[in-house]
């Protein structure tokens, strides 16, 4: 399901199918989707080699994290904001704060095992997620993006350090 081949839009339309029977197991896979999708709009998007941005993300699991460490509102800012005006994590979203303080948490409760989850605020969370993933797409294509395609490698150009 998390193949670049099967497609966003199928997943999308995959998960909204097990929400319909399972809630609870289709807000952690409408989670992951999210963050698959943004993590592949800041690669597709960026500007950094691609094997570097990777390694990157491969240790970002928050949207803001106050510590100073690096998250996806920092790195999207760096990669993608820098680069195309207009185009903050939040902009391009429009519910940001939404995601970050009802649907991260009900993924957290889930994940964590800390409470109950009602199948309104499971719904809820779902769509949340998925219309962010739908946004990401939306946005990458305005800019010559399909998040669905593979990866273009990006080098540094020899002399630059």
């Amino acid at each position: 399901m998390f193949a670049v081949g099967f497609g966003s839009k199928n997943r999308e339309a995959a998960i909204r199918h097990t929400a319909q029977d399972d809630p609870t197991t289709a807000v952690i896979l409408a989670a992951v989707h999210f963050e698959w999708m943004l993590k592949r709009a800041i690669l597709k998007l960026g500007t950094t080699p691609t094997k570097a941005l990777r390694k990157e993300l491969e240790g970002v699991y928050q949207i803001n994290d106050s510590s100073g460490r690096f998250d996806y509102k920092r790195i999207w800012a760096r990669e993608v904001g820098a680069r195309i005006s207009n185009a903050a994590l939040g902009t391009v979203l429009g519910r940001l704060v939404k995601i970050q303080n009802k649907a991260l948490k009900v993924r957290g409760r889930i994940v964590h095992g800390n409470g109950t989850v009602s199948e309104q605020d499971a719904e809820e969370a779902i769509d949340l997620f998925l219309s962010a993933g739908e946004k990401l797409r939306q946005f990458a294509v305005k800019y010559g993006e399909d998040l669905d395609a593979r990866l273009k490698t990006r080098i540094k150009p020899r002399g630059v350090k």
